[in-house]
């Protein structure tokens, strides 16, 4: 008589199809994230790039002698905006257009009203919730953008200048509702 063999029975014998679809899942799941960081760190680098020419193009003006920081406002055009020190060894915010290759505008920080009282000049409503403040270049002078909802639930950019805190400009988009 001939024994018929049959494979021992398991609660953890699975079958091949479920393992080949597990196995696709895993490698589709391993180039999804491989293309998410790779799209991160391709987008990261672009808007960073020029930060160290920013920097050298401020200390071989003699701008500034010592960069600390650079940050990127995106306006009209990219504007540079570079802190340091200058050769006096003032704190100073330097405006700088790597298009043209020009200093569009510098202020020493001691000459400007802080980040919470621009915060404080421009979100002056009640149900204000704040979001963000930031150096920016508009109206061909620098100006701090608060950024905040205020009561009606619009988005509000509010630009004030740098020097006295009054409003430049203001854009207060609503938003819908879904």
């Amino acid at each position: 008589m001939k024994m018929i063999e049959t494979q021992p029975s398991s609660r953890f014998t699975v079958p091949k199809w479920v393992r080949w679809v597990l196995v696709t899942l895993g490698v589709l799941l391993i180039i999804f994230i491989g293309v998410l960081t790779w799209m991160y760190l391709h987008i990261e680098d672009s808007r960073t790039s020029q930060f160290a020419e920013a920097s050298n193009f401020a200390e071989s003006e003699g701008l500034l002698t010592d960069v600390k920081e650079v940050a990127r406002y995106n306006g009209e055009f990219p504007v540079y905006i570079a802190f340091g020190e200058n050769s006096d060894g003032v704190e100073t915010y330097v405006f700088i257009n790597l298009a043209e290759k020009e200093e569009m505008t510098s202020i020493p920080k001691e000459d400007m009203i802080s980040e919470s009282t621009a915060v404080a000049n421009g979100a002056q409503c009640t149900g204000c919730e704040f979001i963000d403040v930031q150096l920016a270049y508009e109206e061909n002078r620098p100006v701090w953008e608060v950024t905040y909802t205020d009561e009606s639930s619009r988005y509000v950019f509010e630009y004030l200048d740098v020097e006295n805190g009054e409003e430049v400009q203001r854009f207060a988009f609503r938003q819908t509702q879904s």
